[in-house]
């Protein structure tokens, strides 16, 4: 598999940035044309690879008393600290995900990742977590299947 002047790989698909891809056979197409032609390949917006500001100062509030104020520049750096641990948290579960030739991220992956990683003081209360959100999850499902059999046998 050649890579061509033009960012196209031989079989007529090209990769651009971390996950997307594109048919380059296509007349016309190229990577300054997917990506907009002021941005590179390596380069990625600051809205793509940090969370909302606004969502980061909200749970930032949340942890201080309502008096407290926060700087502009104490959010983005919350903002990008946040951004890049779960970066570096997802792409260790991607990485058990593709040793196990596996498509999907599950709770356990990023469990497994955090320990592995050092933050062993975290994965016993998310367990806990993530146990609770499956089990209300499950008695959601359970009552609307219970109320779809009795709608069932009420229009019998």
């Amino acid at each position: 598999m050649a890579v061509n002047s033009d960012s196209s790989i031989t079989d007529g698909t090209s990769f651009i940035g971390t996950a997307t891809y594109a048919n380059m056979s296509e007349p016309g197409v190229t990577a300054d044309s997917i990506l907009g032609a002021s941005q590179t390949e390596d380069e990625l917006r600051e809205q793509d690879r940090f969370l909302p500001i606004a969502n980061v100062a909200r749970i930032m509030k949340k942890a201080i008393p309502n008096s407290g104020k926060i700087s502009k520049e104490a959010k983005e750096c919350c903002q990008e600290c946040v951004s890049e641990f779960i970066s570096f948290i997802t792409s260790e579960a991607s990485d058990r995900c593709s040793q196990e030739k596996r498509k999907t991220i599950n709770g356990e992956d990023i469990l497994y990742a955090m320990s592995s990683l050092g933050f062993d003081n975290y994965v016993e209360p998310l367990k806990v977590y993530l146990h609770k959100y499956r089990e209300s999850t499950k008695a959601k499902c359970g009552i609307s299947s219970v109320d779809d059999a009795m709608f069932a046998e009420g229009s019998k």
